[in-house]
């Protein structure tokens, strides 16, 4: 039987390049950690890891094995809580960041429904769009940014949306409406600097169009402003333009050639660990209520 305190040891040791390292951040020794590893070996029957003085690498097997580590610990961090601690109530301080737009439509509406459920937590919440140094700042969740997230976190999907193209009607009336793709290089489009490429543009059907910018945004807020304005035309997530969308404030455009179904994952995401505190674990489970309550 795989013990998870040695999956939590081999998943930090790949991600760390070192088991000193590792055994630092979990607060045991590095002979501790050695032994997780060879005992998580042992039971699997397989090498993970090839170890010199210098470095340590994933064999071919390890490799494939971290993949799926992740996503074992997840499940038995999730089971564990279904069956233990059920009436702990959460205390403290949590700490969580989120993407703006993401935190004003899923959690600012309903942080007063979570205190009052919880009213021994408090909250420390940063809404941004550059990810901060997670573990120096001690922060507990990430809710909806991607970029930038450690890649040993876990994380588990809210929600999905989809990427629209849109513009405002007086933009389209001065300067037309494009028919297909290769017709933006002949408009104003605004992109957001972080994007990566922010030149390009890429369809369900295949087809990718580069441009030049007609203006730069490091922030979506920015970018959904300036459309409204006439500026230029943006492709944004569905969530951040549904109202406008649906009061005729935008108008989504090539919509025959980009995807219609919601397929972008929304996460929200956090450290692994043996046990993963109440406080967090309470706040995941809100969360995905409220997705499952807003789809």
């Amino acid at each position: 039987m795989i013990n998870p305190v040695w999956l939590v040891s081999f998943i930090e040791v790949v991600n760390r390049a070192s088991m000193a390292d590792d055994a630092r951040h979990l607060r045991i020794t590095p002979a501790a950690v050695s032994k997780h590893i060879l005992s998580l070996e042992n039971g699997l029957g397989i090498q993970l890891l090839r170890r010199s003085t210098r470095r340590i690498d994933l064999t071919h097997e390890g490799a494939l094995y971290f993949e799926h580590a992740k996503l074992i610990l997840e499940a038995y961090q999730q089971a564990e809580a279904a069956v233990s601690h059920s009436k702990e109530e959460p205390s403290g301080l949590l700490k969580f960041v989120c993407g703006p737009q993401i935190g004003n439509l899923y959690v600012i509406p309903y942080l007063k429904e979570f205190l009052e459920r919880y009213p021994k937590l408090r909250l420390h919440i940063e809404l941004t769009q550059t990810m901060p140094d997670l573990e120096k700042e001690k922060i507990d969740v990430v809710v909806g940014l991607t970029a930038g997230v450690p890649v040993h976190c876990i994380q588990r999907t809210l929600t999905h949306s989809r990427w629209v193209f849109c513009a405002s009607p007086e933009y389209l009336k001065k300067y037309g409406i494009p028919k297909k793709p290769a017709d933006l290089t002949q408009h104003r489009i605004i992109t957001r600097i972080q994007r990566q490429p922010n030149n390009l543009i890429e369809f369900e059907t295949g087809e990718s169009v580069p441009f030049e910018p007609y203006l730069y945004f490091n922030d979506t807020r920015a970018i959904r402003r300036s459309v409204l304005h006439g500026l230029g035309m943006a492709q944004l997530h569905d969530y951040i333009i549904a109202d406008d969308i649906k009061e005729n404030r935008l108008v989504e455009i090539l919509s025959k050639y980009t995807e219609q179904k919601k397929t972008i994952p929304i996460h929200i995401s956090y450290f692994p660990a043996t046990h993963v505190h109440v406080k967090i674990r309470k706040f995941l489970d809100f969360m995905v209520e409220i997705a499952a309550r807003l789809h």
